[in-house]
């Protein structure tokens, strides 16, 4: 397989059950034409640069350490929380970390170590670009984030990519002509003038107008109706230059999204009521620092047990929280179970209440929030089952044709399975498995699929469920919830 090289394309939030051929016509045609994974799942939380991270270490936050869009980490942000949105924070924890700001080998080192290279191009954000490949400064790799050329590199290769294809246009939302501008950075200049053996294209739709507009409203249908369009360029062009054989193509999503159903509860204002000191500045009189929109958690000071747990029953009793979890699991479910054990983890995680109810536009979920998104647009990070369900599908000689794979898969698996399509050593620190499903001429069964389910009981009759699913060794969340009696 060592002739083959890998397009994976992420349509950012794209929820699995609005591709159809009315709304994504070539999608739904490239996925009925290769293999569909109709049970994929996001890692928690399901967050963009968590689910990115996953995506090129074929790791579980438990591993690879990006723990949420924003987690505390006082070596590489020593005042403040870590924020791996902003590319200037980001850049700066990461020299600050001496290069280590995720715990395993990634993608570009991967390929780097075959004599390989990646190319990102990313719609999305500055942050999430640099967590694509943000190693590539040191490998001469071409990485160039659209809401920041400046800190885009190598500083020839972008300037002359901009040239080729004219200036980025204005943001708006929805983000038509940064889905177009993307494509044609790949079509303009990265196929014709870089030819990568693995590139990724980030589209930011449609996350952004899930977030701001609605999931199911016109401008949101707009909005994907147009990266289908854009995709469809992409699959003319290679048909067009006969590279059916080469070119391997991933789709997928990072995570899907629910509808917000409240204004911010603001969390730290009711915390405060109950009489906590929480703040989101590092500082030696507070009782916890606080990183939440809808999922997130407390880091308490010193970790001190008696303190976790007051916060933890104070948690419980309020109808506004969902699952609760902790590094230690009493009284709640446990940071390993959720995937999430590792030191930046805060002590107590915890998610705001959602439901399946439907929105204006009849989408199953809706969710409460600690953020500023307009009442009836789009959230993501907890653990509905319509956040952690994200789309998968891939395309290409290397793969089956017209396959729909029941058995679940995850973002995780993303990463070994193309490296067995290039032809390239899996490391040991994946935590994903290779979809033997989707591969063409490959014999191996998969392992076999088991169903765990998990419970505690917590304050006043609280009741925090989790399912997962295993296949083999690999682990998939599937939903969890808060019953009350």
């Amino acid at each position: 397989m060592a002739d083959h090289r890998v397009l994976i394309l992420a349509f950012d939030a794209l929820r699995p059950d609005m591709v159809t051929p009315e709304l994504m016509p070539n999608l739904t045609k490239f996925a009925a034409a290769g293999v569909r994974f109709a049970n994929n799942r996001s890692t928690y939380p399901t967050e963009t640069r968590v689910n990115q991270t996953a995506l090129v270490t074929g790791a579980s936050p438990s591993r690879h350490g990006i723990v949420g869009n924003q987690f505390l980490d006082l070596e590489a942000s020593p005042d403040k929380l870590f924020n791996t949105g902003d590319e200037t924070q980001l850049s700066a924890g990461d020299k600050r970390l001496d290069g280590c700001l995720v715990d395993t080998p990634v993608l570009s080192e991967i390929l780097t170590d075959a004599g390989l290279d990646l190319a990102v191009v990313s719609a999305g954000t500055p942050g999430g670009c640099r967590i694509l490949n943000h190693k590539a400064e040191g490998q001469g790799a071409f990485r160039l984030s659209l809401m920041r050329p400046d800190a885009s590199v190598p500083t020839d290769k972008v300037a002359a990519a901009i040239d080729r294809v004219g200036p980025i246009p204005k943001h708006r939302i929805p983000s038509i002509e940064w889905l177009a501008y993307t494509t044609d950075l790949y079509l303009q200049y990265i196929e014709p003038e870089l030819m990568p053996p693995v590139t990724i294209l980030w589209f930011c739709e449609p996350d952004n107008s899930y977030h701001y507009k609605g999931i199911g409203t016109p401008e949101n249908l707009e909005a994907i109706r147009a990266v289908d369009a854009e995709f469809g360029r992409i699959l003319a062009w290679r048909e067009a230059e006969g590279l059916g054989e080469t070119l391997q193509i991933v789709t997928l999503s990072d995570h899907g999204q629910i509808s917000v159903s409240s204004k911010s509860l603001d969390v730290a204002g009711r915390l405060r009521e109950g009489g906590f000191t929480v703040g989101k500045e590092v500082s030696g009189d507070q009782d916890a620092i606080l990183s939440l929109s809808s999922a997130g958690g407390l880091y308490v000071r010193d970790s001190d047990p008696e303190l976790i747990g007051r916060m933890v029953d104070f948690l419980q009793r309020q109808p506004w929280c969902g699952p609760v979890f902790t590094r230690d699991g009493v009284g709640a479910l446990s940071h390993e179970q959720i995937g999430i054990a590792h030191r930046r983890a805060p002590d107590i995680g915890f998610v705001v209440a959602s439901d399946d109810a439907k929105n204006q536009d009849g989408l199953t979920g809706t969710s409460l929030q600690d953020s500023a998104y307009p009442v009836g647009g789009g959230l993501h990070g907890g653990l509905h089952h319509k956040e952690l369900h994200n789309w998968l599908a891939l395309g290409g000689s290397a793969f089956g044709k017209g396959g729909v794979v029941e058995r679940p898969s995850g973002i995780i698996d993303i990463l070994p399975t193309i490296l067995t399509v290039l032809g390239v050593e899996i490391p040991k620190t994946v935590d994903g498995r290779v979809l033997v499903e989707a591969l063409a001429g490959m014999d191996e069964a998969p392992g076999e699929v088991v169903e765990e389910t998990f419970a505690c009981d917590g304050t006043e009759g609280y009741r925090a469920h989790l399912t997962v699913s295993r296949v083999g060794s690999t682990r998939y969340l599937d939903r969890a919830w808060v019953s009350r009696q």
